[in-house]
């Protein structure tokens, strides 16, 4: 025995390797490999959004590839599965630095053992960095290898199951896990979502249905015109099914109102956050100081003429401190991002702006800058501990870097910014949401009442107010030996006592806030922004393109929202110019002139009714609150009523085919026909549950497939009607119907709901009769 054993050993090492596909099967493994990649590629559109560059269509397309070539082979040659999982770490290793981390491979070709480091490091990190930074992020650091890794695993395991395991349908699941993981990860909001969503779908379908017909043919052999025409039945059934799912879809994304779709990207932390760090305007008067003023602190190349350089954009005031963002970061504008590659600012309002700034003695989180940011590159030794601290908020346009900026630092900012003047006049107010706000003091009211007129149109009275501000303030730090006593600080008492002082007197951080509040009582959505202004007596004016800041340049002004979505810059800030001296308060006399008018009458009932306040319209919206939440639940359930309608439009439209095939069938024009129909309609559920029913078998070899002595009765009887010399008697047809569904009955009794409900969705007879001799359904 051994002997023997010996020698087969020996033949099966001299035996050589053969595929495990060959002849007609390696041509259909063939076509299964390019349609999981067509179905791969389908699942990777949703990625597009988060990258926008041809490094990730590289990326990608080299992962499926890959993928693809391990999955066949390992199907072709019998790998084992520690085999396939080798194969898959390997490509990673090998392909993975010049195709997802370019930035770090040499030549960007070769591996270098810092990419390989950079390589393995982001199959862990490389997710949360994803999540916590602006997209598009093209080919930053090593974002590029969540789609890479999820592709070539998606391509290599969806590939062998569809060549090596008895159920090819379950391939689907890898390139679904890979879609639902591009919109998890993704953007908030994608104009793409729909067609990508759509082409997925359409892949998918192809898929099974091919699925379907190999299954077919595994079963049954024949290879006849009739069985291909039950192929093509097939292929039509399922592309009814897909165009209804289709029209559904698209129907719901025109009637169905657009709402946000949560992501991980809107639920995680921040990689900065506004409030760890003090508001810039709490710090204002601490630049002015006679020892620092003229400390130069920024240079700046590419500033359009009159414009400010901005530090920071503050939207909210809690009547203590305007700041960045809310205290909670609920708001949109305390939410920073980092951006890696560029944002899309096609959509606002204003010209392309390039500044190339120089940092001096600035030394601060904040990074200055104009208008909505497109794209920043950092220059310097520092110039990637910046990039990777950078972050971002599209919604004021303020940035920061986590360990400041320092000395020596050198940036360029591509931005849109509205630098033409404007008449305030001819404004009117933009529909922006800001954070509440408390209501500005009486005595800045009293100014709002007493320099313009209700009646007046918005941009009116908002050019009257700054030039009250223009006319009557007066302009002290109050540092230094000479200078004109005038208090810090921007709360609400600071903001009241500049109202009410005579002369006015404050400097920027005072005025600012006044300004943004009788702003937002007009209506204008407003917003305070600390940056460098030049002095219009400065010898390096911004008009000369190449500005000097100094410490003594900061200064606080506003920003309004036009009709058209442009925020406008607004300086409500007076010239300086000498302060007159304090005027004294004027006593308040309080006299009572002798009156001929006679003392007021008792006020009547009537008078009295009048007075009183109308309880019922103490709050206006208590009577709408019930109505509101009717229609919120209402709303929720048709969302949710239409999206199970949408999910289950393919199987509702596979259950009324299959229903108006019964009723042709029980209602056809002849007798012999009824009963035909009979029996085809019992032999479609045997198929429907699994039984091979083979095209070219006769009704009694069908009938012993599914087996029992009803099924027999049943053929005896329709073969009897059909070919019998007298034909069916009156009422043969009833008679057969009704054991049809008896028969029926008594196939579903022994099954679960869940069979049953599967069997009552299948395609398996929607591809032709299956118990048909001729293929027909006739």
């Amino acid at each position: 025995m051994s002997a023997t054993t010996g020698a087969r050993r020996e033949r099966s090492s001299r035996r050589p390797l053969r595929p495990r596909i060959a002849g007609s099967s390696l041509g259909s493994a063939i076509v299964s490999t390019s349609m999981v990649i067509v179905l791969v590629a389908s699942a990777m559109l949703p990625w597009w959004p988060i990258y926008e560059s041809p490094a990730f269509v590289h990326a990608s397309g080299i992962a499926i590839l890959a993928g693809a070539a391990i999955g066949f082979a390992g199907a072709v040659w019998s790998w084992p599965s520690w085999a396939v999982a080798t194969a898959i770490a390997g490509a990673y290793l090998v392909l993975g630095v010049p195709v997802a981390v370019p930035s770090s491979a040499y030549a960007e070709v070769l591996p270098t053992a810092e990419g390989l480091v950079e390589l393995v490091a982001a199959v862990a990190l490389s997710w949360k960095q994803l999540v916590t930074i602006s997209v598009p992020v093209g080919s930053y650091q090593s974002l590029l290898v969540p789609p890479f890794l999820l592709g070539i695993v998606a391509t290599a395991t969806a590939l062998t199951i569809a060549l090596r395991t008895s159920r090819p349908s379950a391939a689907l699941l890898p390139p679904a896990v890979l879609l639902v993981a591009g919109i998890v990860l993704g953007v908030v909001h994608d104009d793409a979502a729909f067609e990508a969503g759509v082409a997925f779908l359409v892949a998918a379908v192809a898929w099974l249905v091919r699925g379907g017909i190999a299954e077919r043919r595994r079963v049954a052999s024949d290879r006849s015109a009739e069985s291909a025409l039950a192929d093509v039945r097939r292929i039509i059934g399922a592309t009814v099914v897909a165009a209804v799912a289709l029209v559904g879809a698209t129907a719901a994304t025109f009637a169905l109102p657009p709402g946000p779709r949560d992501v991980v990207r809107a639920e995680l932390r921040p990689p900065f956050e506004p409030n760890d760090h003090d508001s810039p305007l709490a710090a204002f008067r601490a630049a002015f100081a006679p020892e620092v003023a003229q400390i130069e602190m920024l240079r700046v190349e590419g500033l359009p003429a009159g414009a400010g350089l901005r530090i920071a954009t503050l939207d909210t005031y809690d009547g203590i401190v305007y700041s960045v963002g809310g205290s909670d970061r609920s708001g949109a504008s305390g939410q920073f991002s980092r951006l890696a590659y560029r944002l899309d600012q096609s959509a606002t309002p204003g010209e392309a702006v390039r500044l190339d700034v120089t940092v001096l003695a600035y030394d601060d989180v904040w990074v200055p800058g104009v208008g909505q940011l497109e794209r920043i590159s950092f220059g310097g030794p520092r110039a990637s501990d910046l990039e990777d601290g950078f972050a971002y908020n599209d919604v004021t346009g303020t940035a920061g870097v986590r360990s400041g900026l320092r000395t020596g630092d050198v940036y360029a900012a591509d931005s849109i910014a509205w630098v033409d003047p404007v008449e305030l006049a001819a404004l009117r107010p933009g529909g922006a949401v800001l954070p509440d706000s408390p209501d500005p003091p009486d005595a800045l009211v009293r100014l709002l009442d007493r320099w313009t007129r209700s009646s007046d149109e918005p941009g009116v009275r908002l050019g009257a107010v700054i030039e009250g501000f223009h006319r009557e303030g007066y302009v002290s730090h109050g540092v230094g030996e000479d200078a004109v006593p005038s208090r810090s600080g921007h709360a609400l008492d600071r903001i009241e006592e500049l109202a009410t002082a005579k002369p006015m007197v404050g400097d920027g951080e005072q005025y600012a806030v006044a300004a943004a509040m009788l702003a937002r009582s007009i209506g204008f959505p407003t917003r305070v922004v600390v940056g460098y202004l030049h002095a219009d007596d400065d010898p390096d004016g911004a008009q000369s393109g190449d500005v000097v800041f100094r410490s003594g340049d900061l200064q606080a002004w506003i920003e309004v929202q036009a009709e058209d979505g442009a925020w406008i810059a607004i300086d409500p800030n007076p010239e300086v110019r000498p302060i007159p001296e304090q005027q004294p308060d004027e006593p308040t006399v309080v006299s009572r002139p002798q009156s001929a008018l006679p003392p007021p009458e008792d006020p009547t009932p009537v008078d009295d009714l009048a007075a009183e306040p109308d309880s019922g319209s103490e709050d206006p919206d208590r009577g709408n609150a019930w109505l509101d939440a009717v229609l919120a639940v209402l709303r929720v359930a048709g969302l949710v009523l239409a999206a199970l309608a949408l999910l289950a439009s393919p199987f509702l439209a596979v259950i009324a085919a299959k229903t108006r095939r019964r009723r042709l069938r029980r209602r056809a024009a002849t007798p012999e026909e009824r009963i035909e129909g009979g029996w085809e309609e019992f032999a479609d559920q045997a198929s429907d549950y699994g039984y091979p029913m083979p095209q070219t078998a006769t009704r009694a070899e069908q009938a012993a497939v599914v087996g029992g002595l009803g099924p027999a009765v049943l053929a005896s009887v329709v073969d009897r009607a059909v070919f019998g010399p007298d034909g069916p008697l009156d009422g043969d047809d009833e008679r057969v119907w009704a054991a049809v569904e008896e028969l029926q009955r008594r196939m579903d009794a022994p099954r679960s709901w869940l069979e049953r409900a599967k069997a009552r969705v299948s395609l398996g007879s929607l591809g032709g009769y299956a118990g048909s001799r001729k293929g027909t359904g006739s």
